[in-house]
Parts: structure tokens; sequence; C-alpha cells
């Protein structure tokens, strides 16, 4: 819009200030310029503004870019039981304890006369009868204390020497699962076990990033009181997942023990665990 004639403008005004100054110093540039840096730091203003208002959203937009790590399934499958032939007979109970001999008498000894040559024979003064009816002892081939309540010892073969044979040691062996009747089983049951897997195992982070699935294998041994023992990975994945797997089995609480012929005896057990990415 073109001036009108006689209007005195704001730059007009400047002129006539700064007539007889030094307009190079910086107060004229301020004065002359005013009106474009007010609108630079306008427009900058509302720039920064818009920024704030904006980084939440770009946040969340570049969040939803990058991937994120996908929820673990750990899984422990339990196979079936093996079959039990019908045909095996059971193992043979444990022999009873041996009988404890039956209290003894005290005796005296008192043996018949043997001729022997004067320089073997020994001077034994045998006891008088009277003694043997006072402490009510019985006559035998040595001196001894015994039970004098017992009843007496009758040998009616003393010429031959009883035989007694030492009682039977029964194997503390490792039974398999079909060796037994009653197989062991984790307190709570199978559901117990499945849920104390899938609580306890840590996927391995070497196994998540390289997208390591598949089932581990381990068999144990769960002894007579229960206790978990000797825990060998029979089949391993790889990516520490086998060892995941024997850790938490190891820190298992007892299980109830398996039995044979009514005993409890130590049995081993194959337990498969599954590693699986979703």
């Amino acid at each position: 819009m073109a001036e009108e004639k006689g209007t005195m403008t704001y730059r007009d005004m400047l002129d006539i200030i700064f007539a007889d100054r030094n307009r190079a110093y910086g107060a004229y540039q301020l004065r002359r310029d005013y009106t474009k840096y007010l609108v630079r730091a306008f427009i900058f203003g509302l720039l920064l503004i818009g920024l704030a208002i904006a980084i939440p959203s770009i946040m969340r937009a570049v969040s939803d870019l990058v991937p994120k790590d996908k929820p673990v399934d750990v899984v422990a499958e339990l196979g079936p039981p093996p079959d039990i032939d019908p045909t095996t007979p059971p193992p043979p109970p444990p022999p009873p304890p041996p009988t404890p001999p039956p209290p003894t008498r005290s005796t005296v000894k008192f043996v018949p006369p043997v001729v022997k040559k004067d320089e073997e024979v020994q001077e034994e003064k045998p006891p008088a009868i009277e003694e043997l009816v006072e402490k009510k002892e019985d006559i035998g081939t040595e001196t001894k204390k015994g039970n004098d309540e017992a009843a007496p010892t009758i040998d009616e073969n003393p010429s031959e020497l009883e035989i007694v044979e030492a009682p039977k040691v029964v194997e503390d062996k490792t039974y398999e699962m079909f060796d037994i009747q009653k197989p062991p089983s984790f307190p709570g049951g199978e559901k117990e076990l499945l849920k104390y897997l899938s609580e306890n195992i840590k996927y391995p982070p070497l196994a998540r990033e390289n997208n390591i699935q598949g089932t581990v294998a381990l068999t144990f041994v769960v002894g007579k009181d229960g206790s978990v023992k000797d825990v060998q990975i029979v089949k391993d994945i790889g990516g520490g997942c086998g060892k995941e797997a024997v850790r938490v089995v190891q820190t298992m609480p007892k299980w109830n023990p398996g039995e044979a012929n009514g005993h409890a005896v130590k049995v081993r057990f194959t337990l498969p665990v599954r590693f699986r990415l979703e």
C-alpha cells in the first residue's frame, strides 16, 4: 500500500533521530529490524510449543516400530507311563529278620575225666554239688554268666556244630518304572507339576535371541524319602535350555516315593520339558 503524502513512518523517525549519530551502532539496527525479530521470535516460539506437544506422539510411534519380546510359553509334557508286562513276576519280598537266639543260663565248667600223661594234666578243682544247687547253674564245657531265669538248654547232638547262615542282604537298587507297583508322583499330581515348571522356568536369553524351541528330556531318581537326585540330561536343544531345566528340577520339593511290594524304593523318572516362544 502506498504511503499517504505527509505521513511519517517509523523508519523516517529513526533516520531523524540517528541523523547525526553513528548508525553502525547496535541500537539503530535493533530499532530498525525490531519488527522482523519479533516475527521470528513468535514463529520460533510456536515451533517449540508444537514440538513439545508432538514429542509424546512421536515417542509412541517410535515404540510401536521397535519389535517387542514375544511372550514365553514353557510347557512340560508328561509322556504316558510305560506298559507293565503282566507276565513279569514282581521282585521277591525282603527276607524276615533273623530270630534272635534264646537267652542262655549260667554254666560252670564240669567235663568228664580224660586219661593223659602227667605232664599234660592241669589241676582243676571241680565245683561242689552244693555250690551248683545253690547258684542254680548248669553244667557245661565252660564257665560263663547268663540268665538264670531262662529255660535250660538241651544239647541233643553235642558232637555236631550248628551252622547258621547269615541273613541275605536286600539289594538297594534303583528301580525302573515298569518294575514297581506304585510310581512316584509330584505333590498335588500332574497338574501341580506343570504349574511348578511353568512358574519357575525362565527362558534363557540366548535361546530367545536365536529362536531356539523344542523339548528337553531329563531323567532323575526319586529316593525312598521322595528327594530328587541324580538329574541328567537325556536330550538337549542348546541355548541353555537344558541347564535351566536341570536347575528347576533340582530345586523341586520332595515327591511321593514309589513303592514295590509295599516298601518305598528308589525309582528313575523321565520328564520331558518343552520350550516354546509365542
